[in-house]
């Protein structure tokens, strides 16, 4: 389920502006300049300088992307609580939130995002994206449809930087059974998972798996899924899990010390 920014409207300030929103951006107002006037002598370069800069969509600001994965479960009632998980949020492009539970909870994070922010839930309400005006969803792939042992079915979605041909999977999981047996089996499944998304996205090694909850039993994790060779746990992660065509990628990864801690990881983007 797509949720879409509360503040969507052409206003600035509270009241009605001559704000145009265009490819979906918003584009504040400003003064006509002078020199967009006709005048005799006025060089065409200076009128088409000042519109591009004026009402062009601004260029990305970096070719990287900066994704995090945090944890709803320390959150209260309280909308103090859900605006400092916007605050968190706000330093990163892409959030993938596991154990969200409430399930307006993403709506109440999405009511404290600047303008521009968009979330998606899974079925089920157990997990959800956060991702800003720099990246645009491609396909919301859904929650996992394949044999399971998970008591909260994996979800995941494709993503795209905004104006580029880069793009990646991004699918969240969570090892939560208590009992050893249940818990294996869940761990036992992680390479079933992601296999299952690269396939719905033609098996490009385009997948970053974010597994929540593993605990001690990480370095199990990481020998199963990394049997074939593909997938490997990041050294400086304790659930991010990237394929060998994106590893060459990976410019920084490691945990924000921030409240909710933050597991992140930036993604150079260009070629």
């Amino acid at each position: 389920m797509i949720l879409h920014g509360a503040r969507r409207f052409c206003q600035i300030g509270g009241q009605a502006s001559t704000a145009a929103c265009v490819w979906g951006m918003h584009v504040r107002s400003m003064p006509i300049l002078p020199m967009m006037t006709t005048r005799p002598g006025c060089p065409i370069w200076i009128l088409t300088l000042v519109f591009s800069v004026v009402f062009l969509p601004p260029a990305l600001s970096g070719q990287s992307l900066h994704i995090a994965a945090v944890s709803m479960s320390p959150l209260g009632v309280t909308s103090r609580s859900y605006s400092t998980f916007s605050a968190v949020a706000s330093h990163f492009d892409v959030v993938a939130a596991d154990d969200v539970r409430d399930p307006g909870g993403m709506e109440k994070v999405l009511a404290g995002m600047d303008e521009g922010w968009e979330a998606s839930v899974s079925r089920g309400g157990s997990f959800g994206f956060l991702y800003s005006e720099r990246v645009q969803m491609v396909k919301e792939l859904g929650t996992y449809s394949g044999k399971s042992d998970f008591a909260q079915p994996p979800y995941g979605a494709q993503f795209r930087l905004a104006g580029s041909r880069f793009a990646l999977n991004l699918v969240l999981c969570h090892v939560g059974q208590k009992d050893y047996r249940s818990r294996a089996a869940e761990i036992a499944g992680l390479s079933l998972v992601y296999r299952y998304f690269e396939n719905l996205t033609g098996n490009h090694g385009i997948t970053l798996l974010l597994a929540a909850g593993l605990g001690s039993d990480r370095e199990r994790a990481a020998r199963l899924l990394g049997a074939g060779g593909d997938v490997v746990l990041l050294k400086t992660s304790d659930r991010i899990f990237a394929s060998a065509a994106l590893r060459p990628r990976i410019e920084k990864a490691g945990t924000d010390p921030s409240t909710p801690p933050a597991v992140y990881i930036v993604l150079r983007t260009g070629k």
